[in-house]
């Protein structure tokens, strides 16, 4: 069963990785192993071990539905494996060889799970390629056990590889990414696009990990700590994409035996898990440049919601902590702007006054706001400073899994989706309309109409957001308002 010469097998030297699949639409099919756990229902081909399809039990397709999600597939056209093999591939199994395995059925009933599948070359080489479940994780751990019965030495290496077609699940209102990822042994975390993977065999990196993350799921090729591997990708043949690592070498004297072991995650971005199994791994929820902010946002709203046990109150909660901490920034603003709602009549008259003469007209506003100590600006900056919170938030209601399929009350059960009958983006535009009416009136007529439409233009943006983004937004303005109508009630009173 010694494998011939094939092209799409990394070489021992480190510097390839090539996969040679069937073309779609048809996918060979080869006898399988099913392993079932509490978390994972994953097929293991007998061609190479290769995990070709991977169900995530606790998460389904669609909302109360009873499809799982699939993560891992051997579909025509949405192609997603993990494959893995021993080097040099004329002396040791790839996932090309043929594997044989003493059962097709494996079930978790205990704490962990081995699954072996064995391959034996002519020589006396004798391999058992292990693959093991433990209960509650997500990992699975490979590793071989090499025999050499033969009468040389053996110089040896192993590889893992994500292969899949290329996915593109943003749209312009929810843009996510879909690709590569890896992080080295300098802490350098690096998001990978499919067109940015080489058309040519390349070497990208020492140590780390490698993964291709998508919106709320990853699969991961996790070396163990202080193993040193080549990290790498590559482009395949009809528009597949590789992304792997490719362990140093090591030797097995004759009469002896070695284990060689790797880590597959496929699952959900769970930060906690993804923090615990490797360093950096949680950076593939993807946060953007604003992960400083976002992280520290994700961390209180799931420290509320342990309390209350609810997504949807707990963004309310987090949002009345929000206008807290902003309250004086904010008290600020509203002052600004029920002084400016004073000198609208005055700034009126002076538009009479004036007419087109706009340098006039700019001195005489000038001289009025110092002489009423009053910052036409002074409303703005505090909002502006509020902007990279709500983008932050944006990012953590978009990107974490722990919000996907989550539900609030009535009508919104799924927090990660649009409004399905668009009513929190009414009330939202509602709520925008009601804080204009607040705010000062500009003075120029085109201003004006600009601002008659923002509302509309914002209700039907938010209407594609998701549903625990404009919740946030809905209580924010309706906090705003009840502060904003508070303090000009007072300061008109005054006077």
């Amino acid at each position: 069963q010694t494998p011939t010469q094939d092209q799409d097998v990394p070489s021992i030297t480190h510097t390839k990785a090539r996969v040679d699949l069937p073309i779609a639409p048809a996918i060979q099919q080869h006898p399988h192993t099913t392993v079932s756990t509490d978390l994972l229902t994953v097929e293991i081909s007998h061609k190479g071990g290769t995990v070709q399809n991977a169900l995530l039990n606790a998460y389904p397709e669609e909302l109360d539905g009873i499809k799982k999600f699939q993560l891992l597939s051997n579909k025509a056209g949405g192609l997603f494996q993990a494959q893995s093999g021993l080097l040099p591939q004329e002396q040791m199994p790839t996932h090309h060889s043929i594997f044989t395995s003493s059962n097709n059925n494996y079930q978790l009933n205990g704490e962990t799970l081995t699954a072996p599948f064995k391959w034996k070359s002519d020589n006396g080489i004798e391999v058992v390629k292990n693959f093991h479940f433990k209960r509650g994780s997500y990992v699975i751990t490979v590793d071989y056990v090499v025999t050499n019965n033969s009468n040389k030495e053996l110089t040896l290496s192993s590889y893992t590889q994500l292969v899949r077609n290329a996915l593109d699940e943003s749209n312009m209102m929810m843009p996510t990414f879909t690709g590569g990822a890896k992080f080295d042994d300098q802490d350098v975390y690096e998001k990978i696009e499919f067109d940015d993977f080489s058309s040519e065999p390349k070497t990208t990196s020492k140590g780390g990990w490698t993964a291709m993350i998508q919106h709320y799921f990853l699969a991961a090729v996790v070396p163990n700590k202080g193993d040193n591997p080549t990290l790498y990708t590559d482009i395949q043949s009809h528009d597949r994409y590789a992304i792997g690592a490719v362990l140093p070498i090591v030797t097995v004297a004759a009469g002896d035996s070695s284990d060689l072991s790797i880590q597959i995650y496929s699952g959900p971005k769970d930060q906690d898990r993804l923090e615990e199994l490797a360093e950096g791994l949680e950076l593939t929820v993807d946060y953007g440049w604003l992960t400083f902010l976002a992280q520290p946002i994700f961390w209180t709203l799931k420290q509320i919601q342990s309390v209350v046990i609810n997504w949807g109150f707990s963004i309310v909660l987090l949002t009345i902590l929000i206008k807290l901490i902003f309250f004086k920034l904010s008290e600020t603003s509203y002052r600004s702007m029920a002084r400016m709602r004073k000198l609208s009549p005055r700034l009126a008259s002076l538009k009479e006054r004036f007419g087109d003469d706009r340098q006039k007209m700019n001195e005489a506003m000038m001289k009025m706001y110092k002489e009423e100590k009053v910052n036409p600006m002074g409303g703005c900056l505090p909002i502006l400073v509020q902007i990279p919170v709500f983008i932050a938030l944006y990012w953590v209601l978009l990107e974490s899994v722990e919000i996907r399929q989550a539900p609030f009350m009535l009508w919104i059960q799924d927090l990660s989706a649009k409004d399905p009958y668009y009513i929190l983006p009414l009330i939202m535009g509602a709520s925008m309309m009601i804080q204009q009416k607040l705010n000062p009136a500009p003075i120029d007529p085109i201003q004006q109409k600009v601002m008659m439409v923002l509302p509309v233009v914002f209700t039907v943006f938010f209407a594609f957001f998701p549903a625990g983004l404009v919740l946030y937004w809905v209580v924010n303005n309706i906090i705003s308002i009840s502060q904003q109508w508070y303090i000009t009630k007072k300061i008109e009173a005054a006077n």
